[in-house]
């Protein structure tokens, strides 16, 4: 009977911390807008493309001159033009637009007085160099490390190459082949395993962004959490302190009580907040090509990243709800050892200190400056404090074992109820101390005298 009239104390506390802080402003607003930011993110390959559409056709001249017919110059320009478009002169479909379009001229002096009018954004003239070479003049009004004429003078490069493998006898399905990349197999030494075999994406330069996306996207995820719903716990008990409510409450409940229901409310109005965020951003994601052919007439999106994958995703929300469990509690216990709202951030600051530590070592992991496969990286892996940064980033990137996993979730799990009974000790002196100045002092104080 007691265990459950307790339950309910919690549950009570827990239900009331979620509707009162769920129904205040900062909640709301926070809420909308880091929605508005995540499906910005997720839409934003669309919504490039979208503006580039309403800026129009860029229109370029040329005047082809001496330049070989059987190299197709105005072909040629545009395809390397458009190379970075899903959809090339001569595939494109009735309502599908190129981003540059290639206009052939009767004159030099016709070309010049477009580009002087503004008709077009640059134009090209090939003429012969005494040498036999083409020689290239492009008229621009933009100065020449803008991005058309930087895109012309590549384009102009290529014509010109292939205007010289024509002239030494190569036909130009050997001049393809002669600069076709080569295929490198990739194979990465692992201490665990020695030289791994090439994977078929893992080892790509696509992949290998992606992961370094994904690890600082988590890491930030983390931080958030960690930083702020431990500030909303530690101003919740504050706020009570404040207002003396806090002796009224003490009265029907247990301080525990009171501390294990205060975790439990944020933590559920957390947990809401990144549901109401990331579902209707990973449905961006997933219907991307599908959204791109409403807004576009065409698809053309990015396709879903390789590092969405399940298991990121599941480590991930493990380690999401545990970080915030072990970071929670010391921060209402925190926050329990002053009485104003000002004291708050100078009593949390050791706690911010170490989550935010965590979070630029992952960071710096992430994006190569420190090496994942360090013993570093590996040691704090397993520390708890930090390793809900590392275990998703090293996991996106694939160096990290699956016991490494499980050891770290582990490690996490046991020190979570050794938090919770440093905290509910220190919650119990702290909740009835006033007026005093957060230290060091007056940590040992309370701990000394509950």
């Amino acid at each position: 009977m007691s265990r459950r009239r307790d339950l309910r104390n919690v549950l009570a506390i827990a239900r009331r911390e979620f509707v009162a802080r769920g129904a205040t402003r900062t909640f709301v607003i926070s809420t909308v807008v880091l929605v508005l930011l995540v499906c910005g993110v997720a839409l934003s390959p669309i919504i490039v493309r979208y503006v580039g559409d309403q800026v129009g056709t860029d229109r370029v001249a040329l005047f082809a001159g001496d330049a070989p017919a059987a190299l197709d110059p105005r072909g040629t320009l545009e395809r390397l033009l458009n190379a970075s478009a899903n959809v090339l002169p001569g595939s494109a479909a009735p309502t599908e637009r190129l981003a540059y379009e290639v206009v052939p001229v009767a004159s030099v002096g016709e070309l010049q007085q477009g580009v002087e009018a503004g008709t077009y954004g640059a134009g090209l003239v090939f003429g012969r160099a005494p040498n036999g070479d083409l020689a290239v003049t492009l008229y621009t009004k933009d100065v020449p490390t803008s991005r058309l004429p930087q895109l012309l003078q590549q384009a102009a490069t290529a014509i010109v190459v292939g205007d010289r493998l024509e002239r030494l006898g190569l036909s130009p399905g050997q001049a393809a082949g002669l600069f076709a990349p080569p295929s490198v197999e990739v194979r990465r030494w692992e201490s665990e395993t020695g030289w791994v075999e090439p994977s078929a994406e893992g080892d790509s330069a696509e992949a290998l962004v992606g992961a370094s996306i994904a690890g600082t996207a988590l890491a930030v995820f983390i931080l958030l959490a960690i930083v702020l719903y431990g500030q909303w716990v530690a101003m919740s008990v504050v706020e009570e302190k404040t207002s003396r409510v806090l002796e009224v409450i003490l009265g029907a409940a247990t301080p525990f009580q009171l501390l294990a229901g205060k975790v439990l409310g944020v933590g559920g109005l957390g947990l809401l907040q990144y549901v109401v965020t990331v579902v209707p951003a990973t449905l961006i994601l997933v219907f991307q090509d599908q959204i791109a052919g409403l807004v576009l007439g065409r698809s053309g999106a990015t396709n879903l990243p390789s590092w969405l994958r399940p298991e990121i995703l599941l480590v991930f929300g493990v380690m999401f709800v545990l970080a915030f469990g072990l970071y929670a509690v010391l921060y209402a216990a925190a926050g329990s050892l002053v009485s104003r709202q000002e004291d708050v951030n100078t009593v949390v600051a050791p706690l911010s200190l170490i989550s935010t530590l965590g979070y630029l070592v992952s960071v710096w992991a992430a994006s190569g400056i420190i090496d994942l496969r360090s013993p570093l990286v590996v040691v704090l892996t397993q520390v708890p404090f930090l390793s809900p940064y590392f275990v998703p980033s090293r996991l996106a990137f694939g160096t990290i074992s699956p016991l490494e996993v499980v050891s770290a979730v582990g490690l996490l799990l046991v020190s979570i109820p050794i938090a919770i009974g440093f905290a509910a000790r220190l919650y119990a002196a702290g909740v009835l101390m006033y007026g005093q100045r957060p230290g060091l002092r007056m940590l040992v104080v309370a701990l000394r005298g509950h």
